[in-house]
């Protein structure tokens, strides 16, 4: 009897999150399906462009993550703002994050510039530097008109509405596929453009989104209040720094996750070549789970930043503990599928009998932590959601570079692990994560109902 009271109080719980997270989701998995595909075509050209595209892309996807980090903020501020019932604040914390997102576009734009200029200086090949640095002029031109985009983005997923920017993503992935066949081969009569015709395609996509955000925005019913009121929002320097305060620590917090990762394909670089090329593969595999979880997190944050702006904290705690329940059993799933798939997924990416040897034994280490990630992402949405910013920062670079990547190279180099030492890391760092998370959740759940109880105290006496 008290099971079948739970199922009917979290059952429409469990249906509101799985609702708002599958656009982010397939969103996800077309970006990386495109990203594949822009690889699989420049990879036509021959060896070269392809090598001048990864460290193009390399450079570029390093500062693209730190912009698309700050723009993370908009949607708990969006949330809260509504779940408290001021539009008007809303409204306002949506046009100082426009003017944030700019300010920090043209900053980041010149960090490109400058690394521009840097990159016949960063050891690379001759060959490649020309060409690189052509397709980075390109890259960096899109930027501005992503910032756009992730803007409006975070601004419709503020309002519960995650299928606006999964259409528009998808949208632009089409674009992008499309753009690259015409401008790097020469179709329908246009110049035969090669590695920058790429380019192009991204470029092209990229505006078409920004365009496409601003359209949705202007012409959907829905947010048709915020453009009846945006001209009486005030744009006030206090806000924008807030935005800077709490965007910043938040860019830092994606670019740290990323760059953990980063390092461990450089150490495992130090052992061997067959122990990287298994590595990619094995880190390829490990983004199935991690889109699949970040969608879930997203619809945690959404939901909590509307029950916080409620004060409703109940409520924020079953979200967070409906989605737990979502996510572990998507984990489960998700350590059977790589324990189970050991025997044929390699073979997807390839027939080296050495390369599979090693992801096979990667892919163990790969589904011990994956509870751990979930959970992880879970509570980073929840954090997120009560606008706590910059303590999750802190604890990932703690996390990460202080125990999981040194452990790691003790594990390889000291303690004759070899490859496999380099993934052992990763369970530990993300289970330390996450007892980090959970203790900062309640912390955080507890001190701003107490914050609520006291301002409620002096209102009313």
């Amino acid at each position: 009897m008290q099971l079948k009271r739970q199922w009917e109080d979290y059952s429409p719980l469990f249906s509101k999150i799985l609702k708002l997270g599958w656009p982010v989701i397939l969103a996800q998995v077309g970006q990386i399906s495109v990203g594949i595909v822009d690889n699989m075509i420049i990879g036509q050209l021959g060896r070269t462009p392809l090598a001048a595209a990864s460290f193009t892309n390399t450079i570029f996807g390093i500062v693209l993550l730190f912009g698309m980090g700050f723009t993370f903020i908009l949607t708990p501020k969006i949330g809260e703002a509504l779940g408290s019932k001021d539009l008007l604040r809303a409204v306002s914390s949506f046009k100082n994050s426009l003017v944030s997102n700019l300010i920090i576009s043209i900053f980041l734009v010149l960090i490109l510039v400058g690394l521009y200029f840097g990159m016949p200086h960063m050891g690379q090949p001759d060959g490649i530097i020309e060409s690189s640095q052509a397709y980075l002029v390109i890259l960096i031109i899109s930027f501005i008109p992503f910032m756009v985009f992730l803007t409006f983005k975070q601004l419709f997923e503020g309002m519960g509405d995650t299928k606006s920017g999964m259409y528009i993503t998808l949208i632009g992935n089409i674009v992008n596929i499309i753009g690259d066949f015409i401008f790097v081969f020469g179709l329908l009569g246009m110049p035969k453009m090669g590695l920058l015709g790429a380019g192009v395609g991204t470029l092209l996509a990229r505006i078409v989104m920004g365009i496409a955000a601003v359209y949705v925005f202007k012409r959907r019913k829905a947010y048709q209040p915020f453009v009846e009121l945006y001209q009486d929002a005030v744009i006030k320097a206090k806000e924008i720094k807030e935005f800077f305060q709490n965007g910043i620590p938040t860019a830092f917090q994606l670019l740290l996750e990323s760059s953990a990762f980063s390092i461990s394909t450089i150490m495992m670089g130090w052992i061997s070549e067959v122990g990287l090329a298994a590595h990619q593969v094995a880190i390829s595999l490990s983004t199935l789970g991690f889109m699949v979880y970040q969608g879930i997190g997203a619809a945690t944050g959404i939901l909590v930043s509307q029950s916080f702006g409620e004060r409703d904290f109940k409520q924020v705690n079953k979200i967070t503990n409906a989605s737990l329940v979502i996510i572990i059993a998507m984990s489960l799933g998700a350590v059977v599928f790589f324990i189970t798939g050991r025997s044929w997924l390699p073979n997807l990416f390839t027939q080296d009998p050495e390369i599979i040897a090693f992801v096979q034994v990667f892919l163990i280490w790969l589904a011990s932590y994956q509870t751990a990630d979930a959970i992880e992402i879970v509570y980073s949405g929840a954090l997120r959601g009560l606008h706590d910013f910059k303590v999750p920062m802190w604890l990932i670079f703690i996390s990460y570079f202080i125990l999981a990547i040194p452990f790691s190279y003790m594990c390889a180099f000291h303690w004759g692990q070899g490859e496999a030492g380099i993934w052992m890391g990763f369970p530990l760092g993300l289970s330390i994560i996450c007892l980090f998370f959970v203790a900062r959740y309640k912390n955080r759940l507890k001190t701003v109902q107490i914050r609520h109880v006291s301002a409620y105290s002096k209102v009313v006496a």
